[in-house]
């Protein structure tokens, strides 16, 4: 395949993978809004709400090193092809009995168990695959888009899951999940996942298990790159839980919006979620990524003080506090999205293709772990020391931890590292 083939097909695999990506999450989304509701509805208990969250963590944390292992060993495209279809049988299996025993809470458990491990494995595998698809100067513009899809998902799913929860029975919301992932498999299956195959090391694809884990443990930790990003990463997953526990707990019960209005502003900071991934989109690719993020950081750090100030500074009226706060809340999910994603090109680029599916997949597992213990944590925090103080104070620790993690000496030892792995590509490519 000639050099322009390969870019027009490259071309092609952008599309493919914003369209299937944005019907996979718009289905999953729009299940995961009515069973949700369904359980509430059902139970009226917040136990059983929770039991329906771990089902959909636990599995995730447990499964996803075992699942990068198989990306690195096996072929990525039947991985990701089989998990897809796997996940619209497990869904498939949950109508049946249904239709047939009638849906219970238990069978509904046990379907997300097994969903979340298939859907883990195409999204690790498919995410592995995104330096095979396309060629390396438009790897920003794939990671503008997913996070573009996964932004019209949030901003629609919800709507359209409200609107049909009040007209439709919960089957119906598994058979648009079944239809989702099946044109999403579909799709998928038309592209090569070897367009831009460069793996340089078979003899690891015959390590064990537990070696091929130690060796991606390694490749980490001798690299300053990955390891900065992942430790930042880690630690940010710790302390961003301020910010899943305390909006809700801010808004609800010390401002005391009514839902609708909470609602409203979750919805602003969906659009500004969606306006960065355009804008990252449509730009030109960012010649220093990581400088991008730390700015960007340091901004959504300052967010903390932001949330914290009407509760401490000064008192607006009830229109006053829900203008301050949309805006509040769509300046976060712009710099949250001009955070992450640079850094998810950073790791695309970064990472050496025969272990990119157990990087990513550590990555999510050290990431997943660390939500529920941040989760915890803050809750007590927030119980016993207040809104303003938890805010102020996670603020003023994350800065400091940008600022130091992503510190001047680390920001110019991570950019030669990067030239001399260039530089190794190139000469790999002319051998």
């Amino acid at each position: 395949m000639t050099s322009e083939q390969s870019l027009r097909k490259a071309s092609y695999h952008i599309g493919i993978f914003a369209v299937s990506k944005f019907v996979s999450v718009m289905g999953a989304n729009i299940v995961a809004f009515g069973i949700s509701l369904y359980i509430l509805k059902l139970t009226g208990s917040a136990t059983s709400f929770s039991i329906n969250i771990l089902c959909s963590i636990v599995p995730r944390v447990l499964f996803s090193p075992l699942i990068g292992y198989m990306a690195d060993r096996y072929n990525k495209k039947v991985l990701v092809i089989s998990s897809q279809i796997l996940t619209v049988v497990t869904v498939a299996i949950l109508l049946l009995y249904a239709n047939w025993q009638g849906m219970s809470i238990m069978a509904i458990y046990i379907m997300m168990v097994f969903y979340t491990i298939f859907t883990s494995c195409s999204g690790i595998t498919l995410t592995a695959s995104i330096g095979q698809l396309v060629d390396q100067d438009r790897i920003q513009k794939v990671m503008s888009l997913n996070q573009l899809s996964m932004s019209l998902a949030a901003i629609s799913a919800p709507m359209i899951g409200g609107i049909l929860y009040g007209f439709v029975s919960i089957e119906v919301f598994l058979i648009i999940q079944i239809i989702a992932f099946s044109i999403s498999t579909l799709l998928d299956a038309t592209m090569n996942f070897n367009l831009y195959k460069t793996e340089k090391n078979h003899a690891q694809k015959s390590e064990p298990f537990l070696k091929s884990m130690k060796s991606a443990y390694h490749y980490i930790k001798n690299r300053k790159t990955l390891k900065t990003i992942i430790t930042l990463a880690l630690c940010l997953n710790l302390f961003f839980s301020a910010f899943a526990v305390g909006i809700s707990y801010v808004l609800v019960e010390v401002v005391q919006f009514k839902s609708l209005h909470v609602g409203w502003i979750e919805s602003i900071g969906a659009v500004g979620m969606l306006l960065a991934s355009i804008y990252l989109t449509a730009r030109k690719n960012l010649k220093n990524p990581i400088l991008f993020s730390k700015r960007a950081l340091l901004i959504l750090s300052t967010i903390f003080f932001l949330f914290a100030l009407p509760l401490i500074l000064f008192e607006l009226t009830y229109i006053q506090l829900f203008i301050y706060y949309g805006i509040t809340s769509f300046l976060m999910t712009m710099t949250e999205v001009c955070t992450n994603v640079p850094i998810g090109v950073i790791l695309q680029k970064s990472i050496e293709e025969s272990y990119r599916g157990r990087v990513f997949a550590l990555f999510e597992t050290l990431a997943m772990g660390m939500m529920p213990f941040g989760i915890l944590i803050y809750g007590f925090l927030y119980d016993y020391f207040g809104a303003p103080s938890v805010l102020i104070g996670t603020g003023i620790i994350v800065i400091s931890l940008t600022l130091y993690l992503l510190r001047n000496s680390v920001l110019k030892q991570m950019k030669e590292e990067q030239l001399n792995e260039n530089s190794q590509e190139d000469k790999f490519a002319e051998a």
